[in-house]
């Protein structure tokens, strides 16, 4: 079995009953930490609609989770949600 890092989740697409989700890694900029990171892809997954759905819905119970133990706020998620969106645009 081979275990993958990603940054974030950089692309959803959906076709019939596939699903690809592209993830990608941050570059940093080699001797400027001041610089925007860069990101690039690292892989690819492809699933079918049902498993994707499954694992969303696993993710899910997890946040809830993860809110109700006080481990992540809801500010956390909306931050989160609002980069994810920003990505996506």
């Amino acid at each position: 079995m081979n275990t993958f890092f990603a940054d974030r989740l950089t692309n959803l697409q959906i076709a019939g009953n596939t699903v690809r989700l592209e993830f990608s890694i941050l570059d940093m900029v080699p001797g400027n930490n001041l610089a925007e990171p860069k990101t690039s892809i690292s892989h690819v997954l492809v699933m079918p609609l049902e498993g994707f759905v499954q694992a969303f819905n696993g993710q899910e119970t997890v946040v809830k989770k993860l809110l109700a133990d006080g481990v992540l706020t809801s500010n956390n998620v909306a931050a989160a949600t609002a980069a994810a969106a920003s990505a996506a645009a």
